[in-house]
């Protein structure tokens, strides 16, 4: 499969845009609710959600690579798998990582943004080198992977007050991980059966 057919053929297999754009919009409006004023312009809201739609997908593609070999098993059809070079779709997860961050570094409090993307990616880190098959890691796993997206949510905000965290972005930022973890509950069969089994042996 040529370059461009097989990027296509990820993306449209892989960047749902059903799931995709309401979440980075999610995360958008997310970012501009910290303020105690609604003060962000729709111009703002709309270069936010697009910082955030990159995020995304960068970060996807990054967990699609990590699970590459168990996806040969479980999900022989995805095209990642399937490929026997995948040095395009390694070239567009960096582009998109290498243009949000740029983008972020022209964004006030930049540093703190870069920060959130970094304990991000750091976290991911860790959780993709201590991967394990066992359920209950997979759930603790999920947990991990769920908490970058209010860190994503705060690197893209259209507008950071002057404090680094407050009372109010520690509670919008819980609901944005509430809803993340509750999404990953219904969309995911064996995190589903984890907590099933659980409940079943207490």
């Amino acid at each position: 499969m040529r370059a461009p057919s097989m990027v296509v053929a990820y993306l449209r297999q892989r960047a749902r845009l059903r799931l995709l754009v309401p979440l980075s919009v999610l995360l958008a409006f997310a970012g501009a609710s910290f303020p105690a004023l609604w003060i962000a312009s729709l111009r703002d809201i709309a270069i936010a959600t697009v910082q955030a739609f990159a995020l995304i997908l960068a970060f996807r593609i990054w967990d699609d690579f990590e699970d590459r070999e168990s996806d040969r098993v479980r999900h022989p059809d995805r095209v990642l798998a399937s490929a026997s070079r995948a040095a395009p779709l390694r070239l567009l997860g960096f582009a998109l990582g290498f243009a949000s961050v740029l983008s972020l570094t022209m964004s006030v409090f930049a540093f703190r943004r870069l920060a959130a993307i970094a304990f991000a990616t750091a976290m991911l880190s860790v959780r993709y080198g201590a991967r394990s098959e066992n359920r209950r890691s997979h759930a603790v796993g999920e947990h991990i992977l769920a908490i970058k997206y209010p860190l994503f949510a705060y690197s893209v905000a259209p507008t950071l007050p002057t404090d680094v965290v407050t009372p109010r972005i520690s509670a919008i930022l819980f609901v944005v991980y509430a809803l993340v973890c509750v999404y990953a509950y219904a969309d995911d069969v064996e995190l589903r059966h984890v907590f099933t089994s659980r409940r079943s042996t207490t």
